[in-house]
């Protein structure tokens, strides 16, 4: 009897003692609360934000930092690039084309001159009777540039500009409002071309694609007048019009736009990576990891 009752005080001791140990852990202010994420199948602190980016198991814990009150500071990954091009369906009647280089004399690599075009499967579209044409030079060239606008079927280019002294990077031409704009529905050709050889224009390396000018719908003039009524800061205001213009499918605006954003604050890095993520997008990514290095260097 007595063993009984020894034993029988030993396991009420033993319960008030596990009692009050658990007591004291839900009630220690240095052990950080966990709660159940509503975006992730695993626990996450208290103070992990609700909408986080969609992390791994991996990229929350394991080999993180811990802070001065013992709780793990957590790693926050890059948010995913919101798709921002929404291509139109017509497809390219001329494929977007390049010749060699037997006319230059200095070795030129593959990659040295790209056309920032959307896609060689369809014509890249615009609104503008003027509208803004965009190359990238991936490294110094000795020779002249030529960029030449033409409507098929005449013979005379619409405009030519020589640029004597090509910048590495990205280089832009708008259409002067002194010559004729581009007539909606239509479909013209412009390509860039380096000057190697003056005795034989034809093998000079060129590049060429096509532009469109199409109408502005009444849903897409409601969208940009919407966007500039919210934004709050001439730059932010640009960048908003590219992606609105972007997800209508309007390459040649959207570029336009959000290189005039890049100009307006230069200092707002968020405008280059808006700008990066449109090229990532159609696929040019060479040119965007070429201008993140330079970006970087800066």
């Amino acid at each position: 009897m007595a063993s009984l009752q020894k034993l029988a005080t030993l396991i009420a001791g033993t319960t008030s003692l596990i009692s009050l140990q658990l007591f004291g852990l839900l009630s220690s202010p240095q052990i950080p609360f966990f709660r159940h994420s509503k975006n992730f199948n695993f626990l996450a602190p208290a103070s992990a934000q609700p909408n986080s980016p969609n992390l791994t198991l991996s990229d929350r814990v394991g080999n993180e930092p811990l802070k001065a009150d013992g709780t793990q500071q957590l790693r926050q990954l890059p948010t995913p690039a919101i798709k921002q091009y929404v291509p139109p369906i017509k497809p390219n009647p001329r494929r977007s084309q390049g010749s060699g280089s037997r006319g230059c004399d200095q070795s030129l690599s593959g990659d040295l001159l790209t056309l920032l075009i959307p896609s060689k499967d369809y014509v890249g579209q615009t609104t503008s009777g003027y509208p803004t044409f965009f190359w990238y030079l991936s490294q110094p060239v000795s020779v002249p540039i030529k960029f030449t606008l033409v409507e098929p079927g005449v013979p005379r280019p619409l405009f030519e500009k020589h640029i004597d002294s090509p910048q590495v990077g990205m280089t832009q031409v708008e259409l002067p409002s002194d010559r004729a704009e581009l007539a909606t529905g239509k479909v013209y050709i412009w390509s860039v071309t380096l000057l190697c050889n003056s005795r034989r224009p034809s093998a000079n390396p060129r590049l060429m694609s096509s532009i469109e000018r199409v109408p502005t719908t009444p849903q897409l003039e409601q969208q940009l007048a919407q966007v500039t009524s919210d934004s709050n800061s001439p730059a932010h205001t640009l960048r908003d019009r590219s992606l609105v213009y972007a997800r209508s499918g309007i390459w040649y605006n959207a570029l336009a736009e959000i290189s005039k954003a890049q100009m307006a604050d230069p200092s707002d890095r968020s405008l280059s990576e808006t700008l990066l993520a449109l090229l990532d997008q159609v696929g040019l990514t060479q040119v965007t990891a070429q201008e993140r290095q330079r970006l970087a260097k800066n």
